[in-house]
């Protein structure tokens, strides 16, 4: 019941509506349109590129020109019961104690261990393993 009400005042909104649009001028009734179709490709074009994105946040605690020292930087964090990883770029090796899709979980990882914070929008089905791939290739993610 409730249901049908509200369309028949939907109806009745469209039909005033109607009229109302009838009575106006042909240059109101193109600057409405146009008004209108361009919020309509504004959001379009503003969210509908966020539903393929996702944002993965990583943890660098280190930058390494030695891989010993990278070696040894992976061995302190796995004492420490953190699975590190690293990447490669410009001959310097960067190591991260932690990725995830969520900020809360790496701000909680903050308080344990010393490093930065990175952001990183990608595609929505980017693996952790390909986006550091990508990083020791030099793409660059804003």
């Amino acid at each position: 019941m409730k249901g049908s009400f509200a369309f028949h005042i939907l109806y009745l909104d469209c039909i005033y509506l109607y009229q109302v649009v009838e009575k106006m001028k042909f240059e109101i009734k193109v600057l409405i349109l146009s008004l209108v179709f361009s919020l309509v490709c504004m959001l379009l074009f503003t969210y509908v590129g966020t539903f393929t994105q996702k944002t993965i946040y990583a943890y660098q605690v280190g930058i390494y020109k030695e891989e010993s020292n990278k070696d040894n930087k992976l061995a302190e964090l796995k004492e420490e019961g953190i699975e590190g990883m690293y990447y490669l770029k410009d001959n310097q090796y960067y190591v991260i104690s932690m990725m995830s899709d969520s900020e809360k979980e790496i701000m909680e990882h903050a308080s344990q261990v010393k490093g930065i914070m990175k952001t990183y929008v990608v595609s929505s089905d980017m693996t952790y393993q390909a986006l550091l791939d990508d990083l020791s290739r030099g793409k660059v993610y804003d």
